[in-house]
């Protein structure tokens, strides 16, 4: 990329979670963690599982399961559903 270029690009870089289930229920899951976050929510939320496709049961609801994550760094930028509802979280690296 050249000099001027990368001066218009600006290369924010960002990593980007989701978290599924209702406000209603007592467990979510959260897709796209790393292997440290998976092992920091398992600390405050006991019996975390991963028998999900691509993602890891969270024994907890999704809102405090968000608050957890807002506290390593991702915030909402969206959602999306009615009964079951999808959350989408960024960090930035």
């Amino acid at each position: 990329m050249s000099d001027k270029l990368a001066q218009i690009i600006k290369p924010d870089t960002f990593y980007y979670t989701a978290v599924k289930g209702s406000p209603f229920a007592l467990d979510c899951v959260v897709f796209g963690l790393s292997q440290n976050e998976i092992l920091a929510l398992s600390k405050r939320f006991p019996n975390t599982g991963t028998d999900v496709v691509n993602g890891v049961v969270i024994k907890g609801s999704p809102l405090p399961v968000i608050n957890a994550l807002a506290e390593l760094g991702y915030k909402v930028i969206c959602s999306t559903g009615e009964a079951e509802i999808l959350w989408t979280l960024q960090r930035e690296i």
